[in-house]
Formats: C-alpha cells, structure tokens, sequence
C-alpha cells in the first residue's frame, strides 16, 4: 500500500520542455492569503518592492479567492499561450524568467481555486454532480512549530496510508485535503549541518526545483526577508536609537556592520538630486535617519503580514488510483501559537471548503493504515457524534535524554535505569483501557486530544436535532447554519480572534492552555456525543526528558484545573438548551461530578501523602519509649514537609523570562540547571520516602488481610476495619483488571505493553503527585505552551492584579491544605477510639467507589463497542458496494481511457451522467480520482 503513495514533489525532475512539469507550476504555484475577520480568506498580490534603494516599498493588493471551474475544456491553447508571451518578450526585451514569472502572475491560483469550484454546491444538476463528486469532504490539520522535516514525512505518510480505505467507501483522495500549518515562518527548522531534517533547504531543493518557482515566491526568500525585517525592527527600535545615539562609537560600529543596507537607505533619502559623497554616510545625523527609515519600513512590513500567510500548494499522488491528494503548507509569517493555527484552519480553510469532516494532528503523530478512515466511519455510520478519538500509543525512537546537569544520583535513575518515556507510554496505555473507555460510556470525552481527533464539522455550527430536520439522511450535506454562525468556534478561538483581547483573570487565562476540554463541553451541549474509537491507533512522540515533561504536565494541570472549574460553573445554562435527553444529561453531570471529586483529591493530594506517611511511621517505630516514638516520626514528617517546601520554593523563584536577560547563552543555561538540578533532586528524596510508604503498606496488607487475617472472618467479625480493608482491596483489584482484561482482543498491544513498562510507571508516580503538582500551581502564571521551545512567557509578564491572583491562589491552596493536614493529625493524636481506622475506610471507600464506578463504565463501553463495531463493518460493507467496477480491472481500464481521451477533446463528460444510473462510472471513487487528475492537468496545460 505504502507503494502506491508518493509526493508529487518526489516525481520527475523538473524540465523546460515538459508540458507537464508546465501544467504543475501552474497548479502547484505559491500564494500570498490573509485570513478575514470575518472568516475566509483574501489573496495578497506583492510587488517584492524590497530593496533599501526603491522608493515604493512593499506594495501590495488583494483580491477575492475565487473558484475556478476546469471541467468545460475548450480554453487557450498552451502554444497560442506561449506565441502572445514570445510577442511580449520581442517587445519588452524580457528574459525567460521573467516570462515565466508573467505566467505565475496569470489570474488563477492554481489548486486552491479548483477545490474552491468543487465545494460550492449549485443549483443546477450538472454542476451539482460535480460538487457531489468532487467536493472536499475531509480536511486534515497539522500543526508544526520548529520540528523536523522527518517528523512531518512521518505524519504524511500516515495519511497517505489511509487513502485506499477511503477508496473502497467511494472518497477519492482529492476529496481530502491536508493542511501544513507552520507558526511563524522564522520559526521553521533550519538548523546549520541538519540538511536532512531542515524545511527550507528540502523546499529549496525540492520543490522549488520541481515546479520551477524561483526569486521572490520561493520560501528562502520570504523566510530570509522576513528575518531580516525582523530583526531591524527589533535592532533600530527607538529607544535603541536613542542609546545609539548617546554613545558615538556603538553607533558608528553598528554602521559599520551594516553599513551597505545602511548607505543604499541614505542615498534613497537625499534624492536622485543630492550629490551623495563618502563623507556624507559617517554623519550622525543621516545615519540615525536612515536607521529609522529601516525601521519603520520593517514596521510596516511586519505589519502587512500580522494575518497572512505563505502558501504551497502541493499533493499526495496515489498511484494505483491516479489520484492527487491536496497539501497547503501554510507558513504564517507571525508565530501565534497552536490555537492560532486551529483559526486559520477553521476559520480559513474549512469556512471556504465546507467539509464535512475535520481532523487535527500534531506533527510527528503517526497514524496506522485505517486510523483515519475508522474515526471517519464511526462519524459516517452514526450522525449523533459530534468528535472522536482514537488510540494514542508512545513511539520511542530514541533513549532518554535531558540536558540538565542532575546530580549522580538522579542522573542515574532518571536517565540509566527508569525510562521516562517508558512511564508515559505505560501511562498512556492504561489512560486509554480505563479512562477513556469510561468517558465514552458516558458519552462525553472530558478532552478529545488535539494531537489526533476528528470532529463533525457541522457540529461547531448547528445543532444535532435541528440537522435531523434538514438532512434526510446521515451521510447527506448539511450547509452550515448561517445565523449561528461561528457559535462554538467563536468562543473555542476568543483569546486569538481579537488579537487586543486580555484576559480577565488567571484562570481564564490558564483555561485556554487546555481549550480542548473547553470545547469538548460546547460540542456535547451542542446535542452531539463525543466517543472514544479503540481500534483507531495513532503513534506519537513523548517527552525525552524530564525536564520537558515537568513544562508540559504544568500546562496539562493548570489549563485542565482551571478549565473543569469553568466548565463545572457554566454548564447549566449551555445543558438546558442541548437539547439532550434528560438521561443523557444526567450523564454529562455525574461525568463532571466525577472529574471534580478526582479534582479535590488533587487538590489536597500533599495532606493526604503527609497522613499517609504519618500512619505508616505510626506503625513501624516503636522503640518503647514513647517520647523517642513521637520524636522520630516527628523529625521524618518535618522533614518531608521541608521537601514539598523546598519545591514550592524552586518552583516560585523559577522564571523563564528573568533568564532569558542574562547576557549570554552559558549564563542562562546554567541558571535553568540550577534550578532544576535541585528540583529534580528534591524531587528523587520525596519519591524515595514515597516509594518506602508504598512498599511498607503492601506489605501490611498482605500480612494483615491475608495472613492474620482470613477470609472467613469477614463473617465472623464484619465489624473490625480489616474485613471492610479486605473487600475493598479485593473489589478495586477486580475493577482495575476486567475492563482491562476485556480489551486483550481489541486491544493487546497496550496491555502487554503496559505490563513491561509497569515498572518506570510505578517509580515516577511520585514525581507525578509530587513535583508535576506542585510545580504547577506555583507556576499558574506561566501561560506559555512548555515544549518545543515555547516557553516565552513567564511570570514577568503578568501585571500586578494577576500577581495578586497568583498569591492567593497559592495562599489559599497552602493555608487549606495545612488546616486539612493538622485537623487529621490532631484527631490521630487524641486517640479516639477507631478513628484512624474510620478516616482510613472513609478515604478508601470513595477511592474504591471511583475505582469500581470507572472500572465497570470500561468494561460496560468494551462490551457496547463490540456492536459499535459490528455496525460499522456493515456500514462499511454497504457503503463499498460500489468497487465491483475497480475488480473488472479490464473493463476498469477500458472506460478509464475512454473518459480521459474525451477530456482531451475538451468534452465535460459529466454533461453525459446519469446520477439513476447504479452502473455510472463516475459513481466509482477510482474512476473519479483518476479524471480530476486529467481535468487538473488538461486545463492547466491549455489555459
């Protein structure tokens, strides 16, 4: 299958005297879109006016993105074409590459304007044949920032897989289009000696080279120019020129460094008039003005391209099918941030395509050969869900590495014996087998996760039950409702929408850290379900490091806290108007009346490891002195606490931004090393006394249940705590295992894979309730993503009503958790009779209710997706009725000739369908992959 999938970038190499390397530079030609406010998007024509000695500086206009229709045939020959462009150079005296640059400024745009065509529905039939057949019905997101051309090879590949799945089903691969978007184009990966993983050197060479785009439109030249525009409005800012200015001899030396750029800026300013002469560029005074030309062209450079984007157009090419998946990658000039690409995509690309479904990946996620297509049908074969998600599983490539300088102890742990990775692919594995599978017996996914789900495009704007009443049929399009436009998109994509929007407050500020829980609840109360597919599986990167994973678990918990208490505060409202079943509402309360007791716990998750950690040194000292006794456990909880402080120090003081001003790389380095050498170390003490509490309580459980203790007591003496102990052990044990038992068939990857890597998991688990909580609410004012470098804003940037919101969301989480530690304490200490044993039961029994309520909502949905599924393999059965063509591979080839000989005589074979007519060729997704691909090329040769 792999075989039959390449980039058309990877084709022949281009050729001048090819027609149809021609007819790819016009199809595959990049573009200049700013996004609307409104939506939708506005094509950019740039005079590339950019050199310091024009005049005119960066001009620009923009026009409608319009459609263009390519199957009536009968437009301008390619040679007609070529002989009025010979005309013109005759008489203009230009050189070929300016005549092939008035070829690339011709009126359409290529591929984009074609799909456009494709998904506008007509009122007439024979156009509507067209829109049903060759629209755009999935679109696919992938969101990039600085990663490696591999990652992203690996991302495409994955889609490609897919293709012949959606084939069978009658979904030729041009009616699923692929979206690259990079944030910020300065951003891109384009690392000196890298070439193999660089964007920009694969480009230039490439692609470039292969549709014969040269000068101003390739990508090294809107990425160096942007640099370069850049960094003179960072470098010629005015109060560095006032600096510059009160200290000669910077001034001359920044000149000097560029002083051709500079002196070509001065002459432009004295005019054509002024007899320029060398003694002219070393006066202060011209060389201050010419830097401040430099900087407010760069200024309004940087300002023309706040919503816009450079564009390729490219494709998958499927050979076996002849058909050409569409690709768009979508450099935007400002770098924005991961819900900045989800506007461009939703708001740009899908509000102009109107698919029926969208997908959403980060780079580097792989997925399997029908993951895609699984999520898809499960949305194709029921239209009351509104998003879904598969099985995420850890790909690890490459061994533990983090580039902080630990202590030898630490280092030895973290980097030589407990794989990091290992722990998040075990804890991935058993999120999926009991969190997930509970969730979706609920019907209601807590977060669908933006590194790989799929979403019912017109769930973002209609309700469920107002569909049913436009739509005869599940698989039939449904235009978007136009006057509750935006509804749900709207509030999922404020804070980038109005780009002066501020927040309020830290929790709403850290709530759009984790907006995919946030939208997740505007689908369901939307009237849609949200589900979790088992047997859709996607690989993805983990953390290398620890270090990494501390940056991204504290944007996980602070935007996950912060959005289940909106969300646990606002619903009422929004679930009144669903229009769900009282049942199904029912439901969605008692999932986010689990979150929020799993969320208390959380909160006082330090008091109950202190208690816990009393009661076991309550058991093991006894020295009989009583004195000595109170001592001792007295010394190991102080020290304790001491350690959990130790952390919230690190954490408070730690601030990325009061780094990043030291003055070189070295310095800051070794101050991010020192803070997180120490909080690592600390980190390893607490897991140490953690991991010594847990081994000591296992031991208790098994000597006192199961040795002094037998099961034949639970009836002779119910009353004493260890019968109850005994039933709740027992009753957790079975609600963790059958769910997970049930899934061996589904899924026995995960479980043999959680099973090796059990060990990592069980040593990090108290670094996940030590330090990944802690660290986390120390740093509610940090809102930058974590990873992959973006870790731009820090504490430094919040202003002092935030600080103070900061301070007593620290003080009061402090002050609760104290007065809660010291009251179970103080009662512990008192010794009223079979208290420490009733808190014990307490706090066992609500943990053992969760465990039970979780384990058996798995195992309940395991047993409801084995019809799910059979559903679907039926749905999918039926709906490949129509591939019996593609089997009669003689007669498939006989009809696919015919069909493309009249596209070539300029025939639009659709005039002759027969939309009653089971048997039409054009019903058959193969046959319809294989003629747009001819109409692609035959128009663009001859227009």
């Amino acid at each position: 299958m792999a075989q039959n999938l390449m980039m058309t970038c990877r084709l022949n190499k281009a050729n001048d005297n090819s027609i149809y390397n021609i007819s790819h530079k016009r199809i595959y030609k990049p573009i200049e879109l700013e996004l609307q406010t409104s939506g939708g998007f506005k094509v950019v024509k740039n005079s590339f006016q950019h050199q310091d000695d024009q005049q005119n500086f960066d001009q620009r206009q923009k026009y409608p993105l319009n459609s263009k229709n390519i199957f009536d045939g009968g437009f301008l020959s390619e040679d007609q074409e070529f002989q009025n462009l010979h005309k013109t150079r005759k008489e203009m005296n230009e050189s070929k590459r300016q005549i092939d640059q008035i070829i690339q400024q011709h009126n359409h745009l290529g591929l984009l304007n074609v799909i456009l065509f494709n998904c506008k529905q007509q009122i007439d039939g024979q156009y509507n044949t067209i829109y049903n057949g060759n629209r755009i019905k999935i679109m696919i997101c992938i969101t990039m920032y600085s990663e490696k051309l591999s990652e992203l090879e690996k991302s495409l590949n994955g889609i490609g897989k897919n293709i012949d799945y959606f084939l069978e089903i009658g979904i030729a691969p041009h009616q699923i289009a692929v979206t690259v978007i990079f944030d910020g184009i300065i951003n891109v990966c384009n690392i000196p000696g890298a070439y193999r993983d660089n964007i920009i050197p694969y480009f230039q060479s490439e692609i470039d080279k292969k549709y014969g785009i040269d000068s101003q439109k390739t990508l090294t030249y809107q990425y160096n120019m942007y640099s370069e525009q850049w960094k003179r409005f960072q470098d010629y800012k005015p109060e560095n020129i006032k600096y510059l200015r009160a200290h000669p001899d910077e001034l001359l030396k920044k000149y000097k460094k560029h002083r051709e750029a500079l002196k070509k800026t001065m002459i432009r300013l004295k005019g054509p008039q002024y007899n320029f002469v060398e003694q002219d560029e070393y006066i202060e005074q011209n060389i201050v003005d010419a830097m401040e030309d430099q900087y407010y062209r760069a200024k309004t450079y940087l300002e023309n391209r706040k919503n816009t984007s450079w564009v390729y157009q490219d494709a998958l090419h499927h050979k076996s099918s002849e058909g050409t998946l569409p690709i768009f990658y979508t450099f935007k000039f400002t770098n924005g941030s991961k819900l900045s690409s989800h506007m461009w995509f939703f708001k740009g690309f899908c509000q102009e395509i109107q698919p029926d479904y969208c997908v959403l990946m980060d780079v580097g996620a792989n997925p399997e050969k029908d993951a895609i297509f699984q999520l898809i049908m499960s949305m194709e074969e029921n239209p009351k869900l509104g998003g879904v998600c598969g099985t995420m599983r850890v790909q690890i490539e490459e061994d533990d590495k983090d580039d902080v300088d630990l202590d030898i102890v630490t280092n030895i742990l973290v980097n030589k014996v407990f794989s990091i990775q290992k722990c998040q692919s075990c804890e991935y594995d058993i999120a999926h087998l009991l969190d997930k599978q509970a969730e979706s017996a609920l019907d209601f996914i807590h977060v669908l996760p933006g590194a790989f789900s799929a979403y019912r495009y017109n769930a973002f704007f209609n309700n469920y039950h107002d569909n049913q009443n436009n739509a005869n049929t599940s698989n039939q399009h449904v235009q978007v409702n136009q006057n509750d436009k935006e509804k749900i998109l709207d509030k999922y994509l404020r804070q980038v929408l109005d780009q002066n929007y501020e927040h309020q407050t830290l929790q709403e500020a850290n709530m759009f850290l984790a907006e995919d829980r946030v939208l997740c609840k505007l689908l369901y109360c939307n009237g849609y379900y949200l589900r979790y597919i088992p047997n859709s599986f996607v690989y993805v990167d983990p953390c290398p490091s620890l270090k990494l994973l501390i940056l991204q678990r504290r944007r996980w918990i602070n935007g996950s806290w912060h959005a289940l208490s909106y969300i646990s505060d606002n619903y009422d409202q929004d679930l009144r108007t669903s229009k769900h079943s009282w049942w199904d509402k029912q439901k969605f309360i008692f999932s986010i009346t689990q979150a929020k007791i799993q969320q208390l716990m959380i909160y006082f998750m330090e008091s109950f490891q202190v208690l816990w950690l009393y009661m076991i040194m309550y058991a093991i000292v006894d020295t009989g002195d009583l004195g000595l006794n109170n001592f001792i456990i007295s010394t190991v909880i102080a020290f304790y606490v001491f350690l959990i402080f130790m952390i919230i120090y690190l954490s408070i003081n730690y601030d990325p931004a009061l780094i990043r001003q030291l003055e070189t790389p070295e310095k800051q380095k070794a101050e991010v090393d020192y803070y997180f050498s120490r909080l690592f170390f600390v980190s390893t003490c607490l897991g140490f006394i953690s991991l010594g509490t847990v081994v000591y309580t296992v031991y208790l459980l098994i000597t006192e249940i199961f040795f002094n203790y037998g099961f034949n007591d639970i009836v002779e003496k119910p009353q004493v705590p260890q019968s109850y102990y005994l039933v709740l052990v027992v009753v957790s044990i079975g609600a963790i295992v059958l769910p997970i038992l049930s899934s061996i068939f589904q899924l026995p990857q995960n479980i043999f894979n959680a099973a090796l890597t059990m060990i990592p998991y069980f040593y990090y688990q108290p670094t996940y309730m030590h330090l990944f909580v802690v660290y986390s609410f120390c740093r509610i004012d940090d809102l930058s993503w974590g990873t992959k470098g973006l870790t731009n804003a820090g504490s430094s940037s919040v202003n002092s009503d935030k600080a103070f919101q900061k301070f007593k969301f620290l003080l009061t989480w402090l002050v609760l958790n104290t007065i809660f530690t010291a009251v179970l304490l103080i009662l512990f200490q008192i010794q009223i009779y079979l208290l420490p044993q009733g808190l014990i039961l307490f706090i066992s029994v609500i943990l053992t209710i969760l465990t039970i309520v979780k384990g058996f909502l798995a195992l309940w949905y395991r047993v409801k997706f084995c019809f799910i599924d059979r559903n679907m393999k039926l749905y999918i059965k039926d709906k490949s009725r129509h591939k019996t063509l593609k089997d009669q591979q003689e007669n498939f080839n006989r009809i696919k000739t015919a069909l493309k000989q009249q596209i070539q005589s300029n025939q639009n074979i659709y005039t002759q369908h027969n939309e009653n007519n089971f048997d039409d060729p054009l019903k058959n997704s193969y046959i319809r992959a294989s003629i747009f691909t001819a109409y692609l090329e035959h128009y663009f040769k001859q227009k």
